[in-house]
């Protein structure tokens, strides 16, 4: 995405209209008697600013200002603080884009609550953090990868799949993209994948784990639904085939679901040229405001954390394979690549006792 215009202006621009407040020409602002930090304020708004260009799928400032109906100078002064927008201003931007909180700090009260040079009445700790994880929070979103990006990636991934390698998806309450009943592409690559015999499991919790997370998808029957809808186009022979390559393994025991709204997902190959021949990420649920969901932010894991969350992914897997007869079972010979690797690593045994 183009970085917003970080352009300031050396005189007052008189766009009375739509801006109110006023700051002094050195940088600060005297708000009661303090003097206001002004290069924090236009560094909180230009984080704000981002985050919201991002949200909303715009890639310029230009194209922000155009989606608001105003000019690029006006979000310019807003963003240089020459000026602060108004109600009307800010009403019009958390519309655009209502999951990236606090559009207040581009009005004239931001002013009365920003960094004093004057320190003589500091925030609390409850303010000063809410503050602080609020800025971190738009640093974040403003990366935060759109569905549409993250999908296309993901398809590249299954494309370049082969022989007996394997995807894991791991999470307590995220829905795969995939087990959307609106989303084709996905489905499409993952069924590429099975027919050039790759592997792909779920590692979801049981009913009854879910229910004491208030969660009440029926994942057993959305995982059903999904397969049906993946193998709706084979015959009775390929489905029969196939059937173990698309396996759903339900476990409450699994450390990860710590974190319920995250979500992980490790590539298995072969063909990765690392010693535990895997590849993670997690989608970290970011947000301190319980009534909104924040970012979801995908992370590429640091290859100790991957051996480690193999390892706790490979036990579950196991010990819930290991009592299945027939029907919904990992092939033997998955499991035993991916327990002889995990222990490889980690130099810890996955049967046993954690």
């Amino acid at each position: 995405m183009a970085t917003i215009s970080e352009k300031t202006f050396d005189r007052d621009l008189d766009f009375g209209a739509v801006f109110d407040g006023t700051v002094g020409s050195r940088g600060t602002s005297v708000i009661q008697g303090a003097a206001v930090d002004i290069s924090e304020l236009k560094e909180r708004r230009r984080t704000y600013l981002r985050a919201v260009a991002h949200a909303a799928g715009l890639e310029s400032m230009a194209a922000l200002a155009k989606e608001l109906g105003v000019t690029q100078s006006t979000l310019t002064n807003v963003l240089s603080a020459v000026r602060s927008a108004s109600p009307e201003l800010i009403r019009k931007i958390e519309q655009l884009a209502p999951k990236i909180e606090d559009g207040s700090i581009l009005g004239a009260e931001a002013l009365s609550r920003g960094s004093y040079v004057d320190l003589g009445h500091p925030p609390n700790i409850g303010e000063q953090l809410t503050e602080a994880y609020r800025e971190r929070l738009q640093e974040l979103q403003s990366s935060e990868e759109r569905a549409t990006k993250n999908i296309r990636e993901v398809v590249r991934n299954f494309e370049s799949m082969g022989s007996d390698d394997v995807f894991i998806f791991i999470s307590a309450t995220q829905q795969p993209f995939e087990m959307n009943p609106n989303e084709t592409v996905l489905k499409r690559a993952i069924l590429d994948a099975i027919r050039r015999k790759s592997f792909f499991i779920y590692l979801r919790p049981t009913k009854e784990s879910l229910k004491r997370l208030d969660y009440f998808v029926d994942i057993e029957s959305e995982f059903e639904n999904f397969k049906a809808t993946l193998f709706s186009g084979l015959s009775e022979g390929e489905r029969k085939s196939y059937a173990d390559h698309l396996v759903l393994v339900q476990a409450d025991d699994v450390p990860l679901y710590v974190v319920p709204d995250f979500k992980w997902d490790i590539f298995y190959s072969d063909r990765i040229e690392a010693p535990h021949k895997s590849i993670a990420s997690a989608g970290v649920a970011a947000g301190i405001d319980p009534n909104t969901s924040g970012a979801l932010i995908r992370v590429p894991l640091s290859a100790e954390s991957t051996k480690r969350i193999l390892l706790e992914v490979v036990r579950s897997i196991w010990q819930v394979n290991s009592g299945r007869r027939g029907r919904g079972k990992v092939p033997g010979k998955i499991i035993e690549r991916l327990v002889e690797s995990a222990e490889q690593a980690t130099k810890q045994k996955v049967r046993g006792r954690r």
